[in-house]
């Protein structure tokens, strides 16, 4: 697979959960890093399971890839429905728009590692959110 097909594949998967498609993209000692931490393939696989069903109707785009060595980089935006389960806000069917950018590092034309940077902020403020001074 090309870069673009790569990351393609990468949007179809987390949007169904699909954790045979994880299993064809990713190196077996794949590493998830992200705003929560790092994390082993099974760390991200008990998120997959969890993602597609809080933030449902996900219609990715692709925006940029760009490649480069081993490394592939991608910025996206998603729409979605949440449907609850995000930092114990209630759900209410609110349509979300999500941005981000994820770092790939490939090996052999698998994923090894992911580096993820989100507007979680953003999200959570979307479906009713708010900051609160300490």
């Amino acid at each position: 697979m090309d870069a673009t097909e790569i990351a393609r594949a990468w949007f179809a998967m987390c949007r169904t959960g699909d954790e045979k498609r994880l299993t064809e993209l990713v190196t077996d000692d794949f590493v998830a890093h992200g705003p929560g931490g790092s994390g082993d393939l099974a760390a991200f696989t008990t998120w997959l399971r969890w993602y597609p069903a809080a933030f449902a109707d996900q219609q990715p785009v692709v925006e940029d890839v760009i490649s480069s060595g081993d490394k592939l980089v991608v910025r996206y935006t998603i729409r979605s429905t949440y449907r609850g389960g995000y930092l114990d806000l209630p759900p209410g069917d609110q349509r979300v728009r999500e941005t981000g950018i994820i770092i790939f590092r490939l090996t052999g034309g698998k994923v090894a590692e992911s580096w993820f940077e989100g507007n979680d902020l953003e999200v959570a403020q979307q479906i009713g959110g708010r900051i609160t001074p300490a």
